[in-house]
Parts: structure tokens; C-alpha cells; sequence
């Protein structure tokens, strides 16, 4: 469960892996490679115009961009690591339905960009006494997070993406309090009691699946800070707990990131 802190793509056509050349290339390449490389970074939205089939200086930006982006050197070459990551790049994330039901519990994100995504376990098995808890609007120990995931895979969505919930608490990332892991994360409750015994559903597995690649890639945070609330508040919380499926959520991230 959430602890308080209340201070605290594109152009149209299809694309695919096949579109994307199997042969490095650099600047001062020319042909149907070039071209190719090129239509996708079109329609990535890294580089505008029209596909020449020249590899000249603005080919090389936008793909030093691209590059960065996906945290790989920016060197504008384009190679076997490049390849995979636009092969990544090209597959389709989309946000799960969700069903609002607004928690008064948030806070401005004071410029901090998303870099952070927590799962929590709620400590109960009841949907209604969790939305209960997420929304309660009085008291000290108020509470909420982004999205709240029932056993039957229904999304809830309790607070905006681009306003701070207050689920984290005392916490930090690898030892950085600075900006507070609420106003750089987006938290993701899981409605179960985390006795380590109740198992989480096949439904809010593939909902997991869906939302947090999505996301993940939609903020661009790195692999590494898709963290339990463990993580970020260790010996306080345990959560999500040992019998959440951890591999199969990193997975699901591993094909669009």
C-alpha cells in the first residue's frame, strides 16, 4: 500500500522490422538503404522532409537523437544496435482502457520530468476498500495512486500522469531523495493482500502488460526504474510481494524498450 507524502507516433503507413536495413550505415551513405532507414526516422518523427536516400548531416542528427533518446551512443552511425532499437520503437504501445475515478490526493510534479515507475501491492483484496483508501479526502494519512489494477483487470485511474499521487513516502532511488520518487514517478497499485499467498490474477497481469510498457514508453523511463515499492523504501515496505511476477512484466517492457 501507498504511504503519504503529501508534502513531499506518426506518419501514416505501415511499418515494420522489415522496412529497416540490414547493413550499417553512416554519413555519406546513398541508395535504398539509405531511403528506408530514412522513412522510419520519418516516421518516428526524428527527421523531416522526404526519404532522398542521401545519408547527409541531418540523417546523422536525427539519428544521434534517436540514439539518445534510447540511451545507445549518439554516434549518427547506424548499426546492429540501432537496428534493434528502432525495431523496438516500431512496435505499437497503447493505454488500456481505464475507468476514472478521481482522488483529490495529488500535487503539481514542480517541472520534474517521469523517470520512475513504482508497483505496490495494496494489502487488501477489496477493490471498493481500496479506492476507498485512494480517495479519501481528509486526515493526515492521505493516499493515492496514479492507477489502481482490480483481480479482474480493470484499470482504475485515480490521479492525472502529469500531477504527483502520493504513494511512495519516505523513499528514494538508489539513495537520491532529490527530486522525492513522488514528484518523478507514476505508481501503480495492485489490489491483493500481499500475504505472498494470494496469487495476482492472469487479468491484472495482462493489464500490467499493456500499461506498463506503455508507460515506460511513453515517458521514457529507463528498464532499470520499473522498481517495487520495495525498491524505492527498502526494510520500510515489501511490496509487491514475493509472489508477483516480476519477469513476466519485464518481458512485456523488453519488447518496446
Amino acid at each position: 500500500m501507498p504511504t503519504s507524502n503529501a508534502t513531499a507516433s506518426g506518419s501514416s503507413g505501415a511499418f515494420g522490422s522489415s522496412d529497416l536495413p540490414d547493413v550499417p550505415l553512416s554519413e555519406g551513405s546513398t541508395g535504398l538503404a539509405v531511403q528506408r532507414l530514412q522513412s522510419v526516422l520519418i516516421r518516428l518523427k526524428y527527421l523531416g522532409g522526404r526519404a532522398d536516400g542521401d545519408f547527409g548531416p541531418k540523417t546523422k542528427d536525427a539519428l544521434s537523437r534517436f540514439q539518445r533518446d534510447w540511451r545507445l551512443t549518439p554516434d549518427g552511425a547506424y548499426g546492429p544496435e540501432t537496428r534493434t532499437a528502432l525495431q523496438k520503437a516500431l512496435t505499437p504501445v497503447f493505454k488500456p482502457p481505464v475507468v476514472s475515478r478521481a482522488s483529490p490526493n495529488f500535487e503539481s510534479r514542480q517541472g520534474v520530468d517521469i523517470d520512475v515507475i513504482v508497483l505496490h501491492h495494496t494489502g487488501t483484496n477489496r477493490v471498493a476498500v481500496d479506492l476507498a483508501t485512494l480517495r479519501l479526502s481528509h486526515g493526515s494519512g492521505r493516499v493515492s495512486a496514479h492507477y489502481l489494477i482490480a483481480p479482474t483487470g480493470t484499470v482504475y485511474q485515480l490521479v492525472p500522469d502529469n500531477r504527483a499521487a502520493w504513494h511512495a513516502g519516505v523513499s528514494s532511488l538508489r539513495g537520491v531523495t532529490e527530486p522525492s520518487v513522488n514528484l518523478r514517478s507514476i505508481g501503480i497499485e495492485i489490489t491483493n493482500d500481499g500475504s505472498g499467498q494470494t496469487p495476482f490474477t492472469e487479468a491484472q497481469y495482462r493489464a500490467l502488460e499493456q500499461l506498463v510498457p506503455y508507460l515506460a514508453r511513453t515517458y521514457k523511463v529507463p528498464k532499470e526504474n520499473i522498481l517495487g515499492h520495495r525498491d524505492v523504501a527498502p526494510g520500510r515496505k515489501t511490496d509487491p510481494a514475493d509472489n508477483f511476477d516480476w519477469p513476466r512484466v519485464r518481458r512485456a517492457v523488453d519488447v518496446v524498450l
